[in-house]
């Protein structure tokens, strides 16, 4: 049985990158798909590294003519190739806010198929973005969330950073801000992500401060592939 990663947030929280990183790390060991489901924010999404993607053996399903200069907002009849029997990861990349959730309501049915045990909701929170930048806004987006998805989130996650501008504080503010979250929601989080100097950084913070292992989870290291910084852009282009 396949396992599903369903990564859903506020825009610029780092759910593509995220996604990203899953499916790069999935596919070294294993079949992986990812699912482009962003209907919102045609200038940044996954599909743009479709050919790091293609040579790494991820599969993935994008919107009809993503990338092609031509902007239709629609899904894919390739989702529900998602949902048929198979093995290895799914990963969704859903579009920012509750506006971009909503494209995984007509999904339901198919999503309740699947295991509890094999299925990850997760919500990702980036507190140095606005629109979930307290408890606050970040609580009433993710039960907007929930209710247009129609889909229960089941892990949260700390993505407190600002790419190659990150600084160990960040995922600090990201621990308050999830562990305000879980404690409200009962969610657990799932983890903490960032890149692995950062992460180490944070890890040493973390046990200086007697932070809580339940609101860190797991300390996922990721690397920015979406090159969106300065620095890349001008070196890499986009």
């Amino acid at each position: 049985m396949r396992e599903y990663y369903v990564l859903l947030g506020g825009f610029g929280s780092g759910k593509s990158e995220l996604a990203l990183n899953l499916a790069m790390e999935r596919a070294a060991r294993q079949a992986c798909m990812l699912v482009d489901l962003d209907v919102i924010n045609p200038y940044f999404r996954v599909t743009e590294r479709q050919d790091m993607l293609d040579k790494a053996g991820v599969e993935i399903i994008s919107p009809p003519y993503s990338m092609k200069k031509i902007e239709i907002m629609s899904l894919s009849p390739r989702v529900y190739a998602a949902f048929t029997p198979g093995e290895g990861t799914v990963i969704f990349d859903v579009g920012g806010d509750h506006v971009g959730a909503v494209a995984l309501g007509q999904y339901k049915p198919n999503f309740s198929n699947i295991p509890a045990d094999k299925l990850n909701i997760l919500f990702v929170v980036n507190p140095r973005r606005p629109v979930a930048a307290d408890f606050q806004s970040a609580w009433v987006l993710l039960e907007k969330i929930q209710g247009v998805s129609r889909l229960r989130i089941t892990g949260i996650v700390n993505n407190g950073n600002m790419a190659e501008e990150t600084e160990p504080e960040h995922l600090l503010e990201g621990y308050e801000l999830v562990k305000a979250l879980s404690d409200q929601t009962g969610i657990p989080v799932w983890g903490t992500c960032g890149q692995p100097e950062m992460l180490e950084a944070f890890e040493t913070m973390a046990r200086e401060k007697g932070l809580e292992e339940k609101y860190i989870g797991q300390l996922y290291p990721i690397e920015i592939l979406m090159h969106r910084s300065w620095g890349k852009y001008l070196e890499e282009g986009l």
